[in-house]
């Protein structure tokens, strides 16, 4: 994670609150398209939104942690998220593969399979 993008007032705006490693995580991934960013910050969404927090950072967590029995998400909560990775990914996630997202990779795949195409260089 790096502190040296840019952060747009509407970044700020939908993430007022979340932790600033987050924020700069998303700030990277839309500045640079970079992988590892996407993660950091989908992991940082989804962590932000538990209640109770896990003991330990999801980076830490086995990827087939499932995200409603092991970590406890509600569907109000993913709702929420879906909302937010929408509009801080430009991806449209079709509800028939909401759905069928059980684990943290789940989650993660289906983000990736909907993100816009990266323009060409």
């Amino acid at each position: 994670m790096s502190g040296d993008h840019p952060i747009s007032e509407k970044l700020r705006g939908t993430l007022r609150g979340f932790p600033e490693a987050t924020i700069q995580d998303c700030a990277a991934f839309q500045a640079t398209g970079d992988p590892a960013a996407f993660e950091r910050a989908v992991l940082g969404l989804v962590h932000h939104h538990l209640s109770p927090k896990p003991p330990k950072p999801l980076a830490t967590y086995p990827r087939s942690t499932a995200l409603v029995a092991e970590l406890g998400l509600d569907s109000i909560t993913m709702v929420e998220l879906v909302f937010i990775f929408e509009d801080l990914f430009a991806a449209k996630l079709p509800q028939e593969e909401l759905l069928q997202v059980v684990t943290i990779d789940d989650l993660l795949n289906l983000l990736r399979r909907h993100l816009p195409a990266p323009p060409p260089a």
